[in-house]
């Protein structure tokens, strides 16, 4: 859809031909809110550049998320890299000059922490990594770091010193320069990249490389088969399986379904085809006599296709109402252990049978008690726990795919994805007969099959002397103070690891390197070096203008979320809190600003947008939404809140920002270029508003992406024509709230808005679906009796005017600071 060479025809939609909701010309009917009294700008629409900023009087400003980061300036005599692979993509650290000594660091209030991505989706026009593949893989002798950039070359370039920890007896191999003068040696890919694969020596293969290996454990009960969840993950795996990773034909495939009994399947590669194995022993699950219930995909297929041909009149006629999960997770496990693995559990059942039946009483919690956290199922979550540690022994990882509207347990469930890396899907009031819940499940569980991930991996954090690990957060299970060990490395996740500076850094400059050995799904073993580069300071104005707002907040939700934790939800919101307040306070103490008349919070021009990400982060650590008397709705709300510790857990950070402070789009009102191709071939995108009630009109229509739902927001004054060419209905009471397959209605806006969606939908290195939800203006108003759907309740909990949130937010940080 190009853009129009003239501005459509007018179409106004409020009295007075005031506003129009497309196609004005400049200057016509746009919004009302004056952005110069809300902005500072300069003739170019740029925010001007301060020292500091007094956050009191700075109104947020969403297009600053996207300003790059302080710019690293190391030492002049360091190598010029020509990196195609900045290391900024794969690290970030919270603090751009790292300070010389605890207590500097301690002054600035603001954790050293480095937020890793190790395995990420290249954007478009990226280079891959670089392969090293000659079998030499040079490492320090004293602290086994891998050779990289930073190195100094001694005695004549026969010796290197190490960065890290500065050992110079370490020899440069002979065919390290068979290939290259010791004049250019730094075009080396060790040399002239931070990050780069090295292929791996024997002594980095313990065993036989891990082949890919999927468990699919189907709920078989009365809720999966009312739901369609059963046959919409059939249907799925069946389209699937010539997209999981299946290099060299190695990948081997398993089905075991269950409700208050296990059922294997025997795949034979004859053709007698497959076999129905029961099992109904909960306490001991055995496994069938037979060899051939995880089979070769390649060999197997045929009989694997005849069963998932089968499967649903097999279990079309039951009606078993209990869920027997953690047996047949255990049934899973006995298959999986010789090989490792994934198990891919697709269930809309509360465990109720055998061992890890959750406490059914969780499902009558009083309105009251929605208030509170999520807690664990103290009498499932030991047995959760331990299977999390089996799981790893064995090199398995545990894929959740979660659904229905009653409480389940999530919080204790999600152990299991936590501590093996796995990933976790949660599909409320899920019926499969809707087809956004359809399409939603079906491409989720789709990319999660094709997705390639690294098998059996471990991942290292080695520094510089005087630095040491303080803490780690992120979906993993920790095996020491700098190690950790994922049986799966899913794409697009991202690692928190917190440092101590132990004593004084002498050097002028610090290294911080990952390395991560795992194993494709090719059976190739390889490790994944990631260094990175900070310069040291003494001056703590230095280490204030290097901040990195972004990786701040990273750390700071993932440290709010951390398993396991002794502290409550308000412990959570005070530090949250305080750390704003401390921040402010320091900096002050800073600048010699103590003593000041104005009523005024100073911080950094880099950090102005920290408060209100810190009061995002805030919302989504406290309760989800108002107290409610519906109960079905205050069960919903406490199991989205379980969730939101999972998304918090696992993101990356760019999905994650944008998870606690949602882009916000006005549609009724866009330029008459956005939602049309442009000059360079890309779609126009709206621009982002502020979270404020400050840009609500009540007759507009807006769209809100968390990056997990598309929120269309319709105001409750909004006129008949422009529900109609969006909705294709014929006014505000005829249109229905909740998820909704946009129709394709014969209207500009329409298209524009359909475009937009779609283009929201492809953004890389996201494996959620992002389903459209309309919610009506009732949600929004204020008044609670109006909220009649969690969803609702949800969303306003996003809208009820941020603005006068961070207005009192701001007020109890500068009452502490004060």
């Amino acid at each position: 859809m190009s853009s129009p060479t003239h501005a459509p025809k007018r179409r106004q939609y409020a009295a007075g031909q005031t506003q129009v909701y497309y196609g004005s010309p400049e200057g016509q009917g746009q919004h009302p809110v004056d952005r110069h009294r809300l902005y500072e700008q300069t003739d170019t629409g740029t925010l001007l550049e301060h020292h500091h900023v007094d956050i009191m009087t700075y109104p947020p400003d969403p297009r600053h998320l996207s300003d790059p980061p302080s710019e690293i300036r190391l030492p002049p005599n360091l190598p010029i890299l020509s990196d195609a692979h900045p290391a900024s993509l794969y690290h970030s650290c919270t603090l751009n000059a790292v300070p010389q000594s605890e207590s500097l660091l301690d002054s600035s209030k603001i954790p050293l922490g480095l937020v890793i991505s190790p395995y990420r989706t290249l954007a478009d026009g990226e280079e891959p990594v670089p392969i090293i593949e000659d079998g030499v893989i040079s490492r320090c002798r004293m602290c086994k770091a891998y050779l990289n950039p930073y190195v100094r070359f001694v005695d004549g370039g026969s010796r290197w010193r190490c960065s890290l920890c500065a050992h110079a007896e370490n020899e440069v191999p002979p065919s390290f320069y068979s290939n290259t003068q010791a004049g250019d040696r730094y075009s080396q890919v060790e040399l002239s990249h931070n990050v780069y694969d090295l292929v791996a020596t024997p002594e980095y293969v313990r065993s036989v490389p891990q082949s890919p290996a999927y468990v699919f454990l189907l709920d078989v009960g009365q809720e999966a088969i009312r739901s369609g969840m059963f046959l919409a993950a059939i249907r799925t795996i069946s389209e699937n399986l010539d997209n999981l990773p299946n290099n060299g034909l190695r990948t081997k495939v398993a089905i075991v379904c269950y409700d208050t009994a296990l059922y294997f399947f025997s795949l034979p590669v004859s053709s007698l085809g497959p076999r129905h194995l029961r099992c109904s022993d909960l306490e001991e699950p055995y496994l069938p006599r037979c060899d051939d219930l995880l089979v070769n995909l390649s060999e197997a297929r045929q009989a694997l296709d005849v069963l998932l041909e089968r499967l649903p009149a097999m279990f079309m006629d039951h009606r078993a109402s209990g869920s027997a999960t953690g047996p047949a997770l255990d049934g899973a496990l006995l298959l999986m252990s010789p090989t490792g693995g994934k198990i891919v559990l697709l269930s809309a059942s509360v465990p109720t049978v055998g061992k890890g039946a959750l406490n059914v009483t969780e499902d009558q919690r009083s309105e009251h008690d929605t208030q509170k956290e999520p807690a664990l199922d103290k009498s499932a979550s030991a047995f959760y726990h331990a299977f999390a540690i089996s799981c790893v022994e064995a090199c398995v990882s545990v894929d959740m795919f979660l659904a229905g509207d009653r409480y389940r347990g999530v919080v204790t469930l999600t152990l299991l994805p936590h501590y093996t890396s796995g990933q976790t899907f949660y599909y409320p009031a899920f019926n499969a007969a809707e087809p956004e819940d359809a399409v939603k499940f079906a491409t989720e569980l789709g990319r999660v099959l094709a997705m390639p991930s690294m098998l059996e991996a471990e991942m290292r954090v080695r520094c510089s002397r005087g630095i040491s690990v303080k803490a780690m957060y992120g979906d993993f299970f920790v095996q020491a103070s700098h190690r950790v060990v994922m049986p799966a490395v899913p794409m697009d996740q991202s690692y928190v690891f917190e440092f101590q500076i132990d004593e004084t850094l002498p050097e002028p400059i610090v290294v911080f390197q990952t390395g991560l050995l795992h194993t494709k799904s090719s059976g190739e073993r390889r490790i994944r070096v990631l260094t990175l580069a900070l310069p040291t300071t003494s001056v703590i104005a230095d280490v204030f203008a290097s901040a990195d707002v972004l990786a701040i907040t990273t750390l700071l939700a993932k440290r709010a979320v951390q398993r396991p934790s002794v502290l409550t939800l308000e412990d959570r919101r005070d530090k949250l809190f305080k750390f704003v307040a401390d921040l402010c306070a320091a900096y002050t103490v800073a600048n010699n600003q103590s003593n000041s008349p104005e009523l005024q919070l100073l911080l950094p021009a880099n950090l102005k947008m920290l408060p209100i990400l810190v009061l995002g982060l805030f919302k989504k650590v406290r309760e989800s939404a108002q107290l409610t008397r519906n109960a079905r709705i205050a069960v919903r709300l406490a199991t989205d809140r379980a969730y939101t510790r999972v998304v918090l857990s696992s993101a990356a950070m760019p999905q994650l920002i944008q998870y606690i402070y949602p882009r916000l789009y006005s549609l009724h009102n866009m330029p008459e270029d956005v939602g049309f191709i442009g000059s360079e071939g890309a779609l126009i995108m709206p621009t982002s508003l502020p979270l404020t009630s400050a840009w609500w009109e009540s007759h507009g229509l807006y769209l809100i992406d968390d990056g997990q739902v598309i929120y269309l927001v319709v105001a409750r004054d909004a006129v008949p024509l422009l529900i109609h060419d969006v909705f294709g209905v014929e006014d505000y009471k005829a249109l229905q709230a909740g998820k909704i397959d946009l129709p394709d209605v014969d209207s500009a806006i329409s298209q524009r808005i359909r475009l937009i969606i779609g283009k929201i939908r492809e953004r890389r290195g996201v494996v959620h679906y992002l389903t459209v939800c309309v919610v009506k203006d009732d949600a929004v108003s204020g008044n609670t009796a109006m909220r009649s759907t969690a969803v609702q309740a949800l969303v306003h909990d996003r809208l009820d005017d941020l603005r006068l949130g961070y207005r009192q937010f701001l007020a109890k940080v500068y009452g502490k600071v004060c």
